[in-house]
């Protein structure tokens, strides 16, 4: 017997590898309609924007190279006017934060690449704080 054999296995630190499932190939498409990206890019646009999702227009075309652009049109959210709140970064920033945020959980989520998000901020809403009960 070596002695390397007397010696424990050393456990690997940090998260568990994820052992990827094979899947057998099975002929056909795999499709995402037309209204499921629509609707897919109006909740993440509202999730990353901070307004209601039924305030949020969305309208997606194909490149033909199957990339998306997405034109997203919402309102602004705005503090409570006299309330004195100072907004944490300026609409410039909120629209370029958004943009990256909306593109990549589209992609995250359809497995399609976004290659041009375009938002435009058509009203405004109150970004109130909620309460809870």
């Amino acid at each position: 017997m070596s002695p390397a054999a007397d010696v424990p296995p050393i456990a690997p630190s940090g998260p568990a590898p994820s052992r990827a499932v094979a899947v057998p190939r099975v002929a056909g498409y795999d499709r995402i309609g037309t209204t499921a990206l629509v609707r897919t890019a109006q909740a993440v646009a509202a999730e990353a924007l901070r307004t209601p999702v039924r305030e949020v227009r969305a309208r997606i075309t194909d490149d033909g190279r199957g990339s998306l652009a997405v034109e997203i049109t919402s309102p602004l959210a705005v503090p409570v006017l006299g309330s004195h709140a100072v907004p944490d970064e300026s609409v410039v920033h909120t629209a370029h934060r958004a943009r990256a945020t909306i593109a990549e959980r589209m992609n995250t989520i359809t497995g399609r690449k976004v290659e041009r998000v375009t938002i435009t901020f058509a009203s405004s809403v109150v970004d109130a704080p909620r309460r809870v009960r």
